[in-house]
């Protein structure tokens, strides 16, 4: 027993010709990330090692390295400041119908306050 393809079904087949020959075209995508000169920014668990109060100039430096700015205040209270910089470069194609490009950069910054050569306080910009 044959059955006749109604108007339903042929329709339902052109689309789906048309549908794969939609999502037939190419796709390509790349993502590029790249730092600043200081690297990726520090990570939380060498945060939670400093100790307001007991953990040293010399570590900070020891660990981080040289910051990219330090001041003394008046009273004598040294601020240093760690830049860190991530700058990433997006593009995605679905051709013929999608090509996007996003570039983005994300700054974080770190303070420490030091006094008599111990961090007082730290905190994130």
């Amino acid at each position: 027993m044959s059955k006749r393809m109604g108007a339903g079904s042929t329709v339902f087949i052109v689309l789906c010709v048309l549908a794969a020959w939609a999502t037939g075209g190419c796709i390509s995508s790349r993502s590029d990330v790249t730092y600043g000169s200081k690297g990726p920014a520090v990570g939380s668990s060498t945060l939670r090692k400093i100790k307001v109060g007991r953990t040293s100039k010399e570590w900070v430096l020891g660990t981080l390295g040289e910051p990219s700015s330090e001041t003394t205040t008046p009273d004598g209270t040294e601020i240093l400041m760690y830049e860190y910089t991530k700058r990433v470069d997006s593009h995605f194609e679905f051709e013929p119908f999608l090509d996007s490009h996003d570039k983005r950069e994300e700054r974080t910054v770190y303070y420490f306050e030091i006094t008599d050569g111990i961090v007082t306080r730290f905190w994130k910009e």
